[in-house]
Order: C-alpha cells, then sequence, then structure tokens
C-alpha cells in the first residue's frame, strides 16, 4: 500500500481517502485556500497564491512523509507536519481533492492536530471521519507515530471546528493565549490513547445551539 494511504468510511455515500499531497496539486490547494473560511481560521497564508500552494505540495507536505520512509521521523522532538490530503474517491463529482488534515510534532511525544475543508462538501461528516482514523493512526502500534497526546487548537470564536473536536472525545483545557502554531488565542483541547472518541461532556458554551 502506498504509504500514508488510508481509506475511510463511506460518510453519506462518498467514500473517503486520505493520502499524502500529490506534486501536481498546487492548482487545486490554492483554488481551496481561496476560501476567506480556511484563511480566517486556520494558519495557511492569507492572501493565499498559487506560489503559496507550490510550495505546499512540494515542500512543506513532503518533508515529513520523506523522513517516516527513511527511517528519521521521530514525535519526540518538534519537526515536520504529517499532511494527509482529503479525497472523495469516485469518477463523478465532488469526486476528488477537497481538504488537508495533518498531525504537527510539537515534541515529547506529543502531537497537534489541524484541518481544512472545502466550503462545497461541509456539513456531510466528511472531517469528523477524518479525524476519527488520523487519531486511530496516531495511537496505533502498527504506524510509527506512537503518540502520547494529540493536542487541539482552534481560534476562539471557530465553533464549526469546536464541534468536531467535542465529538471526537478531545476534553476541552481551557483558552491558550499562545498557542504552538502561533496566532492569536485558541481554545485547546487533548486526547490521549485509550479515550473514546464518543462526544465529551466537560465542554463550555463554545458549540452551537
Amino acid at each position: 500500500m502506498e504509504l500514508g494511504k488510508i481509506t475511510t468510511v463511506t460518510r453519506e455515500g462518498l467514500p473517503l481517502i486520505l493520502s499524502p499531497f500529490m506534486t501536481t496539486e498546487a492548482q487545486r490547494v490554492y483554488e481551496l485556500c481561496q476560501d476567506p473560511e480556511i484563511q480566517r481560521w486556520t494558519t495557511v497564508p492569507s492572501p493565499y497564491t498559487l506560489t503559496d500552494g507550490e510550495k505546499f505540495v512540494t515542500q512543506f507536505a513532503p518533508a515529513a512523509w520523506e523522513e517516516l520512509a527513511n527511517g528519521s521521523f521521530s514525535t519526540e522532538h518538534e519537526g515536520a507536519e504529517l499532511c494527509w490530503g482529503l479525497r472523495i474517491a469516485g469518477s463523478s463529482e465532488p469526486a476528488g481533492l477537497w481538504g488537508s488534515i495533518g498531525l504537527k510534532r510539537i515534541g515529547n511525544r506529543d502531537m497537534e492536530i489541524g484541518w481544512w475543508l472545502g466550503a462545497d462538501v461541509r456539513g456531510h461528516g466528511i472531517m469528523k471521519a477524518a479525524v476519527e482514523v488520523v487519531i486511530q493512526t496516531a495511537f496505533s502500534p502498527d504506524f510509527p507515530l506512537h503518540a502520547a497526546s494529540i493536542r487541539w487548537y482552534a481560534y476562539v470564536g471557530n465553533h464549526a471546528s469546536a464541534v468536531i473536536a467535542q465529538r471526537t472525545g478531545f476534553a476541552y483545557e481551557g483558552i491558550n493565549e499562545h498557542p504552538p502554531s502561533g496566532g492569536p488565542a485558541s481554545w485547546t483541547a487533548v486526547l490521549y490513547p485509550g479515550d473514546p472518541m464518543t462526544p465529551r461532556d466537560g465542554w463550555p458554551d463554545l458549540l452551537p445551539e
């Protein structure tokens, strides 16, 4: 099997596949990242240029997969982020690349999860399914990450991301004024190996009615 390729469950008739980005996908990444919501709530550059897309697929995204392939990858220290492209399989619309999900190493076997998804396929449970499978991969003894925890950060006000984190079992910790990825104050939550990936109690009024 291709390194990093994961077939996920089907959501509302849409079969999902996660796999590393291809160097030919710069234009598609550029198009998706024109979405003002992606630029508002994530750490992608704003404005987002085609050059940004080219750097992402040819430099940023391949780095961690190259380390994983040559055996130098470790979560004991900070390092390159494992990025999967989120794809809908099939030959008809809306098939193709629609999003990104990644695990960033922040040291001491801790990882930070982050994601974005194109507007036209939101609301189908796609990203929740992708988050679940990436969590399972990070904690799996059969995949060489051996993460001790996965941390979630979202800029204060990013309710859509908070819904996914709460529903996949993350425990809310509060507001971090200085999140590892930089940017403004962020909500933060954590998930440990063995935690059930079911809706977690203890979240304050961050979630929409």
